[in-house]
């Protein structure tokens, strides 16, 4: 079976600091907020002055791309 049209690849992930050019992340900014838990991925330059300051910094190692087993095929 081929990978239908809607579905894309993974990608790494990106810096999604608002005013900069595309480039990769690094670590995972998590803020917990009256609505909700949100996270978002920064560079480490980024991530050292995001405002206000952040919950919970993790670090990104690398990523997995999803592989489907026979059986999620069918």
């Amino acid at each position: 079976m081929t990978r239908s049209a809607m579905e894309q690849p993974m990608k790494p992930p990106r810096c999604e600091r608002k005013g900069t050019l595309p480039h990769p992340a690094t670590c995972v900014l998590v803020w917990e907020l009256l609505s909700g838990r949100i996270a978002k991925f920064f560079c480490d330059e980024q991530s050292q002055d995001a405002s206000p300051q952040p919950y919970f910094v993790s670090r990104l190692i690398g990523y997995h791309e999803q592989v489907k087993s026979t059986n999620e095929e069918e």
